[in-house]
């Protein structure tokens, strides 16, 4: 999914929730830790070089990310013996594989370390101008897969600096907080201090809320291409809609500052099936034309259907759904360095082998787990 579309057209994204008055999907809320005022319980995530906290027992159901330029597909935990049969076997395809002008596909593959591979090849048999670059590293368990389409004159920048990105990767748990500057993707984490062209953005499924679903969007965008202010766009959407709009609460509107980020919100209740409501909440921020004041948009949505495209029964009031908003987005913030590894104090660090998990829960740590019924 290109959720850098997704989320540049955030006014879009309100519309299609705003339809539902047609549709009525509805949203369900529960006994959430997080309705505890005195004491919520939560849990935190790192993306990129950013934090959030959401309620205890949250976990990712989807992301997307871009470290320099290079997509960072993903982190497969695997042995190194798996993990060098599986790149071997790449490279053979590759090499078995002709082309028009060329002896092969495959171009050139580098080693720079033990563990790590390079290879540069064209992805059709007629293709010149254009080469896919994809790096390979195994790591503590871990392996993962980096990789760009470059011009051909630019292969060899390409493959040394993914050899360069690949030298600084790690696993990392979800629950791990790292101290030192660097990128945090799911399962894993690139050291470095020095910004690049950084992306993520992930949805987040909220605990005994199957409605509910959190999409944050990070992306590094330069002052001359910044878009219409959020509540302009979304003022023209709700003048679009017509008729439809008089369904529409807006519940709040306005500025709002998240730490250093200047940035909008927007929030409005829709109508549901059985006289029920939906949520469509998002703040963003168009940031400031640097890496490190990036755009992000943080979007809390109800109403969502399930896996079988069934209407859930909604619970959530405008008050609750306010409530939990109001929490998880005033806690996004960058990710402090130079202190000790943390991790979420919704779990512990570490989990002692053999212990036993009810099904259904996130595992703790990484690893092979197993049932032990038939």
């Amino acid at each position: 999914m290109n959720r850098k579309g997704l989320t540049k057209g955030a006014a879009g994204a309100l519309l299609g929730a705003l339809l539902a008055v047609c549709s009525a999907e509805p949203s369900y809320f529960m006994k959430n830790a997080m309705q505890d005022t005195a004491n919520p319980r939560v849990a935190t995530f790192c993306m990129g070089r950013f934090l959030i906290d959401v309620p205890e027992g949250s976990s990712l159901i989807g992301g997307s990310y871009k470290y320099g330029f290079f997509q960072v597909e993903r982190v497969v935990f695997q042995t190194f013996e798996e993990f060098e049969k599986n790149v071997d076997a790449k490279e053979k395809e590759l090499r078995a594989m002709k082309h028009e002008k060329e002896s092969s596909l495959l171009r050139k593959v580098t080693r720079p370390e033990i563990g790590a591979r390079v290879m540069a090849f064209r992805k059709q048999d007629f293709t010149t101008r254009m080469v896919k670059v994809e790096g390979y590293r195994w790591v503590d368990g871990a392996s993962v897969l980096l990789d760009i389409d470059a011009s051909t004159e630019k292969q060899g920048v390409a493959m040394a600096a993914v050899a360069r990105y690949l030298s600084s990767f790690r696993p990392r748990l979800e629950i791990e907080i790292p101290n030192e500057p660097g990128y945090c993707f799911k399962s894993g984490f690139i050291a470095s201090e020095d910004w690049e062209n950084e992306e993520a953005g992930v949805d987040i499924d909220l605990p005994d809320h199957p409605d509910v679903v959190l999409s944050i969007d990070i992306f590094p965008l330069a002052s001359h291409k910044h878009d219409t202010p959020l509540l302009d766009r979304v003022g023209g959407v709700l003048q679009g809609l017509g008729n439809l709009a008089s369904g529409v609460q807006v519940l709040r509107k306005g500025e709002r500052q998240i730490g250093p980020y200047k940035g909008q919100e927007y929030l409005v209740s829709t109508p549901g099936s059985g006289g029920s409501r939906a949520h469509s909440f998002i703040w963003e921020t168009q940031g400031e034309g640097t890496l490190d004041t990036p755009f992000i948009s943080i979007e809390f949505s109800s109403g969502r259907q399930d896996a079988n495209g069934n209407p859930q029964p909604t619970r959530l009031t405008n008050a609750q759904a306010l409530q939990l908003w109001d929490r998880i987005v005033s806690s996004f913030r960058l990710r402090p360095t130079g202190g000790t590894a943390t991790t979420s104090d919704a779990r512990p660090p570490r989990t002692p082998l053999g212990t036993e998990l009810v099904t259904g829960r996130s595992c703790p740590q990484a690893g092979w787990w197993e049932c032990d019924e038939a």
